[in-house]
């Protein structure tokens, strides 16, 4: 009888653990954006998005506006931050930064990728969020593109450079510590078809990735080996489009110029990674399993 609990009981607890799951993707909500997120098109077009935990608020960049748009997360704008003038390569002369592609954030800095003077520009910069100009903290000058990243925990990812004005030939994603931005720890390798926009999901140990499609599909790879989890064909437009990911779910910028720009979001269907030590609700809830199965058990046995 004790061996028999034993199985029953081990079967209760697994059943109580929050274990990951399959994840599937669900539009759970979709919202208009103001006109001023349907900014004039620049170039190829891409648009970036990223999410400022701190704040609980999104991120927008455009080419052409030379600011980061902040917004809560229903895609309501509540601020902004004009970037300036960012610095040319070695020259000491300065250029507006029209070519913004990527944002990302921390507690004390907004982030952001541009390729404004193609080789003669640096290409990844840190801005305060309140005061102060941009600053280089990369010596990365690639010709095209600039490069999607995103930010957290002190980490900086951010894709390979692109070789041309689109992101068709973007399939790695580099991890350094903003601390050492060009200092690269690892490198992961990813299929697809190029990478529009990603966001790093460190709760469930995965990279999200957008394809650089017109009809696109969002991707989710492991963070630590780049092995493909899983393929979600929404149909999404991932030439003119930003995805970050934020309280598990996946934030969708669906850029159009003009008025006509949609925020939407997608449950990811994965549950909480299981943490190391049990919240106090999961062990009360533990512990009357195990206290059922007891009792059922002596009553079998009386």
């Amino acid at each position: 009888m004790l061996k028999k609990f034993a199985v029953i009981g081990t079967a209760s607890l697994l059943a109580l653990s929050p274990l990951a799951a399959q994840a599937g993707l669900t539009l759970s909500s979709s919202y208009a954006l103001a006109a001023g997120l349907g900014a004039s098109s620049s170039n190829f077009n891409p648009q970036g998005m990223g999410f400022d935990a701190s704040a609980n608020e999104l991120l927008f960049v455009q080419q052409s506006t030379n600011s980061i748009v902040r917004t809560d997360l229903s895609g309501n704008i509540v601020g902004n931050r004009t970037i300036g003038a960012i610095q040319y390569s070695g020259s000491g002369t300065t250029n507006t930064a029209n070519h913004v592609v990527s944002v990302a954030a921390d507690a004390d800095y907004y982030y952001f990728s541009d390729y404004t003077a193609n080789s003669n520009g640096k290409d990844i910069y840190r801005i305060g969020k309140t005061t102060g100009a941009a600053s280089v903290i990369s010596a990365e000058t690639a010709a095209f593109g600039g490069d999607p990243i995103d930010v957290r925990g002190g980490m900086l990812y951010r894709t390979n450079s692109s070789s041309t004005y689109g992101f068709s030939n973007l399939h790695q994603i580099r991890t350094s510590s903003i601390a050492a931005p060009d200092t690269t720890l690892a490198t992961l390798t990813l299929g697809g078809a190029g990478i529009a926009d990603f966001a790093v999901d460190t709760l469930h140990s995965s990279i999200w990735v957008l394809d650089y499609l017109a009809n696109a599909s969002i991707r989710r790879f492991d963070i630590s080996t780049g092995a493909l989890l899983d393929t979600y064909a929404v149909g999404v437009d991932g030439l003119t489009a930003g995805l970050t990911y934020a309280n598990n779910k996946l934030y969708y910028y669906d850029w159009n110029q003009g008025n006509g720009s949609v925020l939407k979001t997608y449950a990811t269907g994965l549950a909480d990674a299981p943490s190391a030590v049990p919240e106090p609700s999961s062990l009360l809830l533990l512990g009357a399993a195990v206290g059922a199965l007891m009792l059922a058990s002596r009553r079998k046995q009386a």
